[in-house]
Parts: C-alpha cells; sequence; structure tokens
C-alpha cells in the first residue's frame, strides 16, 4: 500500500528541527540531525519527535497522549480503534457522513484540481475522511498518535484496494512537514483547551505550502448551551466547546488573520428541503473555517448564524 518513498518524501520533514529528509534502505533520516526513521513491514513510517510535544491540558488528557506516545507500534490492536462504525449508531454514522460530503464539496471549490493536491488528515483517527477522499486527491496522508488508528486503517485501506495513502506514527504537536502541504483538515479535534488548540493550529498552519488551505472544526457553544451551564446533563466531559468570537480568537492568536466560516448542521439532510429550512433557525453544530498559508481568503460573514 505505501507508495515509493522517493515520490512523497519531499512532502516531509524531520519532526524535530524540520530538516530534509533522505531515503535509505530500511526508511529515512534527517540530512540534518541524521536521526533515523522507520518504515515498519506494513507500511507506517514512524515520525514522532524525539519526545512528546503535548503542551498543558487536562490531566487525564496529557497522561493518555503520554501512554500513546510511547506504546510500540508493534502492539497495535486494530480492534481497540476509537470511532470505527461498527461502535455507533446508524444514525451517529450518517451525521459523519454529512460532515464528510460537506467538508468534501468545500475542497471541491479550490482552484487547483484535487487529483495534482497532496491531502493529509491531522489527528485521522479511524480514516472516515481519508478513505473517502483518497480517490479524489494525488496523496493522501493519514496523521495519528494511536497505533491501534493507524493498524485499524491500514486493513480497511487494504480491503478498498487504496494504493495513494501513506499512514504516519506522529505527534501532532510536532507534524513532519514544513510549507510542503495542498490542503491539511483537522476535525472533532480541537476541543482540548486554549493551550492545546494554539499548539496544533500553528503546526496545521506551518504545514501548508504557499497558496495551500487548511480545513478545521470547532464545536458550536450555542449548540446546546444548556449543557455548557450545567442545567441539562454534560455529555462532553471536560472537552471545550466555542462561540464564533473565541474560536476566531484562536486563530488570531497564531497569526490566521483571514478565513472562511461555513456552519455545519449535522442534524439535517441538507437533500431534504424542509429539513434545509429548519435548520436555519438552529445553531450550527460545527463552526468550519478555511484558511490559508499566508495568502489572505475573503472573509465570508454567513447572515442568521447564531454563533
Amino acid at each position: 500500500m505505501l507508495p515509493r518513498l522517493e515520490n512523497i518524501i519531499g512532502y516531509l520533514s524531520c519532526p524535530d528541527d524540520k530538516g530534509s529528509l533522505t531515503c535509505h534502505a530500511t526508511g529515512m533520516a534527517c540530512s540534518k540531525c541524521g536521526r533515523a526513521f522507520r518504515v515498519t513491514d506494513d507500511g507506517i513510517l514512524d515520525l514522532l519527535p524525539r519526545e512528546p510535544a503535548v503542551p498543558p491540558a487536562n490531566q487525564e488528557y496529557a497522561l493518555e497522549y503520554k501512554r500513546q506516545f510511547d506504546r510500540s507500534l508493534e502492539a497495535a490492536n486494530a480492534a481497540k480503534a476509537w470511532g470505527t462504525p461498527d461502535r455507533f449508531s446508524q444514525t451517529w454514522i450518517r451525521k459523519r457522513q454529512r460532515q464528510q460530503r460537506a467538508v468534501l464539496s468545500l475542497l471541491v471549490g479550490s482552484a487547483r484540481p484535487l487529483g495534482n493536491q497532496v491531502l493529509c488528515d491531522v489527528s485521522a483517527g479511524p480514516g472516515d475522511y481519508t478513505l473517502s477522499y483518497a480517490p479524489h486527491f494525488k496523496w493522501v496522508f493519514h496523521c495519528d498518535l494511536s497505533v491501534d488508528a493507524l493498524q485499524y486503517v491500514i486493513q480497511r485501506a487494504s480491503r478498498m484496494r487504496i494504493t495513494n495513502m501513506i499512514l504516519l506514527h506522529v505527534d501532532y504537536f510536532a507534524l513532519p512537514f514544513c510549507r510542503s502541504l495542498d490542503c491539511v483538515i483537522c476535525f472533532d479535534t480541537l476541543i482540548r483547551g486554549w493551550d492545546h488548540e494554539t499548539a496544533l493550529l500553528g503546526q496545521i498552519r506551518g504545514a501548508l505550502s504557499d497558496g495551500g488551505k487548511a480545513l478545521v472544526d470547532f464545536h458550536n457553544w450555542w449548540h446546546n448551551p444548556l449543557r455548557r451551564l450545567g442545567l441539562l446533563p454534560q455529555n462532553f466531559a471536560q472537552n471545550r466547546s466555542y462561540t464564533r468570537r473565541r474560536a476566531e480568537e484562536l486563530l488570531r492568536k497564531v497569526g490566521i488573520e483571514e478565513w472562511r466560516m461555513e456552519p455545519f448542521r449535522q442534524e439535517f439532510d441538507p437533500s431534504s428541503r424542509w429539513q434545509t429550512r429548519l435548520s436555519s433557525l438552529v445553531p450550527a453544530t460545527r463552526l468550519i473555517y478555511e484558511f490559508g498559508s499566508n495568502q489572505p481568503i475573503p472573509r465570508e460573514r454567513v447572515p442568521g448564524c447564531l454563533c
């Protein structure tokens, strides 16, 4: 499943010092620090930094992140991967599929054909986006820290005969890219708090090539304010949701000044006329932002968005 290394190595860099990588017999090596990075027998590129770069967050999250960082790729168990479709209801799966289609429609709007572009999904999990988008792109990088998720995606990609997907074992606070990617997506991940979000957004922005773009989402605080205020049972644990104002403060914090925002309401089927009309009365479930590396994207204010 893994493409020839010489075809993709120009997109990658050392996660420690951003040095360029060269190919060798068993994987890659950094031209700056000399560190070697291996490729497993089943085709996963192990591109973790020397040490985890996790910023301050809640203690439970930090401990789990460190545990995942220390796990060997050989310890993977695909059956334990989080977010696999067999663990959720059909209603939940349909909601996820709606967001996949909505995001793809935003990607298709690019001036360049998708078949000439390289896509990277950061915190890609069970491959909801990468597996469905792979046929549209030249190469797709599937990035995750979870070895269980990576093994699960390998098995799915093999069954689907996908040959242009590259699986990377990464720490998303030290991504192995330096201004080399056409498109980066990151969904359902900016939920851990201010320090976590700004660190991750900075990495995403730094991975984009000139003219590249990123699509990220935030859970909308206004989607269910009664839960956020504690007036209904909390179902979001210690995770964070954001108003539009706070989400845009985060973007500015990492130097992103121009963006386009699209509200997404996952509960409604866009193919249904009456549901589309009803959805305009309900706060968005997610706030999806598109932004570029260093070239302005016209800001679009969406009328009637309750966020």
